[in-house]
């Protein structure tokens, strides 16, 4: 795009557009904040920057932009009927196959889906789900909701941000919903209990049977978690801590309940975590990675059990207008048999061993990388200031904004949360090549330099 309309879209977007996820309007003047066009890993802005993107947008598009396949599947649907809504029409015929192949690629033992438009819904119909259920069973009473702080974040509506571990995402709208109890997620790095693991005897799960206990449990209803807590910077739950939650949500008839809204789809090296920790939940909120980046669609996703209370008069009375195009379900799918037919999950569990190596051997050469976790495609580089005390920086966006601008001068979007400190948070997509992962390391080993010569 020519300099003059680059320009010109800038000033129409600072009049218009009211910026989300806590931007201002002179966010749109910056190198990557309005996108003209993308293909494969990487995407072209309107002032002519082309960038390596390995955050997958956020984790939405695992398999990159404008995967061809997944295209075609969307317009030969869309010319078929370009919408139909599940309110007044029944779905077009993706959706049931979409649902039918979560249900063969899932845990066993959950074969139902209900369709919404993004991960907020999937969480959303989940907490619905669960407080009825309760009710349909007779047992009104079970109503609170647990999770966990800081980090789990599930979503931006009233019941998802009341289930929040992002105080900042909480605040501006309280107050919120009442029955939502907190206990404190894990981290082994930063231990809120300043134990070792695993001589703590995974003392954090046991906090859950403390918390539940003081509540009472035929108040609550159910637990909302992810697995790899990707709200607090991609950390992976200690050895057997999802199992332990299980085996307390069992004792005491709570519904578990997984946010796999990133985490699902591959990119951990199996189609969901769950899988890879080796339990099955009782509900499972699905999203971005469900349709691979092309557009709004998500997934509520439950056992057996729970679905076969939601019959006669009790029937769930819950959607969304828009909650399961076809045109959508159809990318979904190819997206699926893309991964299938090119072996991605393999793949995203090579690029994991990748990541640990070479993240790995970037820390052991800088002052500042106090922490690296690695995941499947999912990863996290933490600065810190002092690598003994583990003492966060003070001017966190500083250190953020200096790590974009290096990531862009080599050509890559590096992106630096400073929700907890300051983490590089890796989203890779599972078809990145070896060339453009080694673009990844070498542009994060120039920014912890600069960082390090600034900051220190």
């Amino acid at each position: 795009m020519k300099p003059t309309e680059a320009e010109k879209i800038v000033q129409i977007a600072k009049k218009h557009i009211f910026p989300t996820f806590a931007r201002d309007a002179s966010f749109f003047g910056k190198p990557a904040s309005i996108v003209e066009s993308g293909e494969g890993r990487h995407f072209t802005d309107i002032f002519g920057n082309r960038l390596l993107e390995p955050n997958s947008c956020g984790g939405a598009a695992p398999l990159g932009f404008n995967v061809p396949e997944l295209v075609d599947a969307m317009i030969e649907q869309i010319k078929k009927i370009n919408v139909t809504t599940p309110l007044f029409f029944s779905p077009t015929v993706p959706v049931p196959l979409l649902a039918q192949k979560i249900a063969e690629i899932g845990p066993k033992g959950m074969d139902y889906t209900i369709f919404g438009s993004n991960g907020t819904d999937a969480n959303e119909a989940a907490l619905k789900i669960a407080r009825h259920y309760w009710k349909v069973k007779g047992k009104g009473g079970k109503f609170k909701v647990l999770h966990r702080v800081p980090g789990d974040y599930h979503g931006m509506g009233f019941g998802t941000a009341s289930a929040s571990g992002h105080a900042f995402r909480r605040t501006p709208y309280e107050p919120l919903m009442a029955g939502f109890p907190t206990f404190r997620a894990p981290n082994c790095y930063r231990c809120p209990f300043d134990m070792t693991c695993p001589e703590c005897g995974l003392y954090c799960a046991e906090e859950t049977r403390r918390l539940i206990e003081f509540e009472d449990p035929s108040t609550i209803a159910c637990f909302i978690g992810e697995c790899t807590n990707t709200g607090w910077g991609n950390v992976p739950p200690p050895p057997g801590y999802m199992k332990k939650i299980r085996e307390i949500c069992d004792k005491y008839e709570i519904l578990m309940i997984i946010d796999e809204v990133i985490t699902g789809f591959g990119k951990t090296g199996w189609w969901f975590e769950v899988q890879k920790e080796g339990f099955v939940p009782d509900i499972q909120a699905m999203g971005k990675g469900i349709v691979w980046g092309c557009g709004p669609l998500s997934g509520t996703h439950v056992r057996n059990e729970v679905y076969e209370v939601f019959t006669g008069k009790d029937a769930l009375e819950h959607g969304y207008t828009f909650g399961g195009m076809g045109y959508l379900a159809a990318a979904g799918l190819a997206g699926i048999e893309y991964v299938e037919k090119h072996k991605l999950l393999a793949r995203a569990q090579q690029i994991g061993e990748m990541m640990k190596k070479e993240l790995g051997a970037i820390q052991d050469k800088s002052k500042i990388i106090g922490d690296v976790r690695v995941n499947g495609v999912l990863a996290s580089v933490e600065y810190v200031k002092n690598k003994k005390t583990k003492e966060i920086f003070g001017d966190r966006a500083g250190v953020a904004a200096l790590v974009r601008k290096v990531g862009i001068e080599n050509g890559v979007l590096l992106p630096c949360s400073t929700w907890y400190g300051d983490n590089i948070i890796l989203m890779i997509q599972m078809t990145m090549t070896d060339d453009e992962l080694k673009q990844v390391f070498k542009a994060i080993e120039k920014a912890t330099f600069a960082v390090e010569k600034e900051y220190l």
